[in-house]
């Protein structure tokens, strides 16, 4: 087996013990040990160990180790070499055939695919068959599970619990297979855009908007208030299930899976009668990518969930909450935002109690050093230098980000809602009752005061070992 003097360009990859160097001029055809395919071309972008036998594509060598994948939003996949089951191999949850190499897993949900698969281009273009796009699809587009479903490239069945290559407007549908084989085939000089496109969750992200899905069912209507002029079905990057359009009334207490506030007004919800997942029009129209003020340096990307990480979480920098929902971030700088914290907070804020206009501050506004504190103007809680908060520099007064809006006279957020569950349970107890929690709230108030106290004396010791004189609070 040939090898040219391209000993630098070797690389170690994760399934294989040994290093891997570029096959060049090989006289035979060698089957890559990740994705089962042949180096057809023997181009030198195949790597191998001789003396196992052991063979990868440099694009099967350069995959993710993780993955956030669009076919199963509720958890990242994780690059295996080998299947974990005690058969050996695994069922592919795209093409249905079975694999016995490299696989893209979720073990919590048993969901199993080939790497090639995984990497799938999300569209296609095929000029000399279709007029349209063809979309990749994860599920039946179709409510009735006996529909027959015939591929228009082969003419062959679909298995619509399969991944398909579809065109909405058209219903026009092709296996997996047979749409890429069909793209590859008809690469030409003069149309460039017919090769497949990158799958933007692994490659690049798209600014393309959510898939729009055909409404073959009108019996649907029934389940919400059509709203004219509107996509009525469409698919969203994080759900797995079409989302059809209605009108939620505010008496349903229904809470948006995109930003956990209520839902009121025009929505899209599960057409699944079993599935609650449902957003605001709004959440479902937020950009995958987002430039943001607050992270100049790179661009925010959308996710459905808090994507897995490989450094500490400190929570999203604008409130300083875990975000259960969508976030925006940027792995590479760890920095995370909440959808509608990067994509709702006002600039500058006004409040009644208070002249001048609140200005949002991204950034401390003053010297860590200086070990200024701040305590919010409404709540009374201190505010934390790592987190946004809206500040009035002539006056040197601030709020929470999620303070900002609430009345003073209302006290906190939280405050209020509390005093009020106190009052409702004190209602309902004896005297006895009442004096032993009296008792207690008093107990922990002490409490309270001899560690704020304490606090005070160890911050007042180390001041005085810096040589510092003075302490602010504003």
């Amino acid at each position: 087996m040939g090898r040219g003097n391209q000993a630098c360009q070797a690389k170690q990859h994760f399934s294989h013990q040994h290093i891997l160097t570029p096959i060049v001029n090989s006289p035979e055809t060698l089957t890559c040990n990740a994705c089962a395919q042949p180096n057809i071309t023997n181009n030198p972008n195949f790597y191998g160990c001789d003396s196992c036998q052991y063979f990868l594509h440099e694009n099967c060598l350069s995959a993710p180790r993780f993955l956030n994948h669009s076919s199963h939003p509720s958890h990242h996949l994780t690059l295996l070499p080998t299947p974990t089951y005690s058969n050996g191999s695994y069922t592919c949850k795209a093409c249905g055939s079975a694999g016995n190499g490299c696989s893209f897993s979720c073990p919590c949900c048993d969901f199993d695919i080939h790497m090639q698969c995984a990497l799938l281009p999300q569209t296609l273009v095929l000029p000399q068959h279709h007029r349209h796009e063809l979309e990749l699809i994860f599920e039946s587009p179709f409510d009735d599970e006996n529909t027959l479903f015939v591929c228009d490239l082969c003419n062959g069945n679909v298995d619509l619990n399969k991944w398909l290559y579809y065109c909405a407007d058209c219903d026009f549908g092709a296996h997996i297979e047979c749409g890429i084989s069909k793209s590859v085939s008809q690469q030409e000089p003069k149309l460039p855009d017919n090769k497949p496109k990158a799958n933007p969750v692994i490659i690049t992200e798209t600014e393309q908007g959510p898939i729009k899905m055909p409404d073959t069912n009108q019996e649907k209507a029934s389940r919400g208030v059509r709203v004219a002029n509107e996509v009525k079905i469409l698919k969203h990057f994080s759900h797995s299930h079409a989302l059809e359009l209605c009108e939620v009334h505010e008496t349903n207490e229904i809470i948006c899976s995109g930003c956990e506030d209520t839902l009121g007004g025009t929505a899209y919800k599960c057409t699944k009668p079993n599935c609650e997942f449902t957003l605001h029009k709004s959440c479902v129209e937020l950009p995958r990518k987002l430039q943001h003020n607050a992270h100049p340096k790179h661009s925010l990307t959308l996710y459905p969930t808090l994507p897995q990480r490989d450094s500490f979480y400190f929570g999203c920098n604008a409130c300083g909450e875990e975000p259960k929902c969508f976030v925006y971030e940027c792995l590479d700088c760890n920095f995370s935002l909440h959808a509608k914290c990067a994509t709702s907070l006002a600039e500058n804020v006004t409040r009644e109690d208070h002249q001048h206009p609140l200005a949002l501050q991204y950034q401390w506004p003053f010297p860590i050093d200086d070990y200024v504190r701040i305590f919010c103007e409404v709540c009374n809680g201190l505010c934390n230098d790592a987190n946004w908060l809206y500040y009035c520099a002539q006056c040197k007064l601030g709020t929470h980000v999620q303070c900002a809006m609430v009345k003073k006279e209302d006290g906190s957020s939280l405050q209020n809602e509390e005093e009020e569950e106190e009052e409702e349970e004190e209602g309902e107890m004896t005297d006895q009752q009442r004096l032993l929690m009296l008792t207690i709230k008093a107990q922990d108030q002490q409490a309270r005061l001899n560690f704020q106290t304490q606090m005070a004396y160890m911050n007042a010791k180390t001041m005085a070992n810096m040589f510092r004189s003075t302490h602010h609070y504003y």
